[in-house]
Parts: structure tokens; sequence; C-alpha cells
């Protein structure tokens, strides 16, 4: 506030600088495209090193320790961010934006998770993984998977959780496992 001739005036507003303008501007277009993700997620092909997950819509690399994925006949397919991602998927494909042919599990080829004590490609339809235990992954509650159940055993004694194999997960068990 500026007092003049015993007044009280607001100081006049002053325009930002063209170049103030340019760099929100550009912030904002970067901010805008770095956030966007596609709306109906794609399968890559088999040998592909990344993509994204149909589940948190995160850019996924095969080289991510937790990284997991279902390969399909057709020789594609889709990334995922972590297991319980996987799982989500798996459990309910139908609450997924992906097309009707990666929902169909006759045309799984297979199935691949990394064990969590290794890190090495295990097939998640041997795997077993222990659910609900203390230890997180990178997206909060997870399942851990194990090639072998003397670890999963032995990680459950020292963590908690229950061994279970895929055919035993259910869509409740993943919603129950994602409860904050």
């Amino acid at each position: 506030m500026i007092m003049q001739n015993g007044k009280v005036q607001m100081p006049s507003a002053r325009r930002p600088s063209n170049r103030v303008l340019n760099c929100l501007i550009t912030f904002a277009i970067c901010l805008l495209l770095s956030s966007c993700r596609p709306s109906v997620i794609e399968p890559v092909k088999a040998d592909a090193a990344s993509g994204f997950c149909p589940v948190c819509r995160m850019k996924v690399q095969a080289s991510d320790p937790w990284a997991s994925e279902i390969y399909y006949s057709d020789g594609t397919k889709l990334m995922f961010e972590s297991p319980g991602d996987m799982m989500a998927f798996y459990s309910a494909p139908e609450k997924y934006k992906v097309a009707d042919a990666l929902k169909d599990r006759s045309k799984i080829e297979k199935i691949v998770v990394k064990d969590y004590q290794t890190k090495d490609e295990i097939d998640a339809r041997k795997a077993k993984l222990v659910y609900k235990s203390k230890v997180e992954g990178p997206m909060g509650p997870d399942f851990l998977p194990f090639s072998k159940r003397e670890d999963a055993e032995s990680f459950v004694a020292a963590n908690g959780g229950t061994v279970v194999a895929l055919s035993e997960v259910t869509p409740e068990m993943v919603q129950n496992l994602r409860k904050r």
C-alpha cells in the first residue's frame, strides 16, 4: 500500500514479463505431456524391453526387479509394475482397458514373475507366492514370489504372511491386500 495525498492506494499490478509467461507455458506443456498415458494399454512384442502397466498405467522396464509379464500366443505381452499389479489383472481382467483378446486366459502362453530373493525370472504358475507379509513391494503391499517352497516358508516364518499358488489368488485377495 502506498500513501499519497492522505489516501491509501494499492500499487498497480505489474504484468509478468514475456519471458516469465513463456517459461510458465513451457512448464505447463511439459507437465501435461509427461502425465499423459495411453487410454487403452496395448500389448508390446514379446521381446520388448518396456511397456505400460494396464493396472497402474506406469511405464515398466523388463529389467526392473519387480516387473512381471504375461506372454500371449500371438507373440505379444503385457508388462506390470509388480506381481501385485499382475495378480490384479490376472484375477479380474475385465476391470482394465485392454483388448478383449488379452483378457482371455486361453491365449496366455506364460506368466513371468521374479523371485523375491534372487530376482531371477520364474514361471508364476509354479511360483510360491507370499500373501500379506509385513514386507512391501514398490507399490505397497504385494505378492512376493519364490521359486522354492522352502524359501517362501522361511520368509513367512520371519515376516508373516501365507504361501499361496497363482491358482488360489482371487480378486478379493488382491483387493484386500491393496486396502490401506
